[in-house]
């Protein structure tokens, strides 16, 4: 069996014992995980906050473009 790692002995030392709800008395209902926000209190400028987001996605489209371009060359070539 091969010898544990002092990264292994760490994490496991490091790690809470966990208890469950019942034995601490807790309640069993399910918490919602995500509240929305009241809408229509504030315009959001989409083009200002996902910016970076149109910017990658343009530039995988050129990408995209240019090795089906490439691919189409290919097959011409090689035929």
């Amino acid at each position: 069996m091969p010898k544990k790692s002092k990264r292994s002995q760490r994490r496991s030392a490091s790690t809470p014992a966990v208890r469950s709800k019942a034995a601490t008395g807790e309640s069993t209902v399910a918490k919602p995980a995500f509240t929305p926000r009241a809408t229509g209190s504030s315009k959001v400028d989409l083009a200002q906050e996902y910016g970076y987001v149109f910017a990658d996605l343009r530039k995988i489209a050129v990408i995209a473009v240019a090795m089906f371009a490439l691919l189409v060359v290919l097959a011409l070539v090689i035929r």
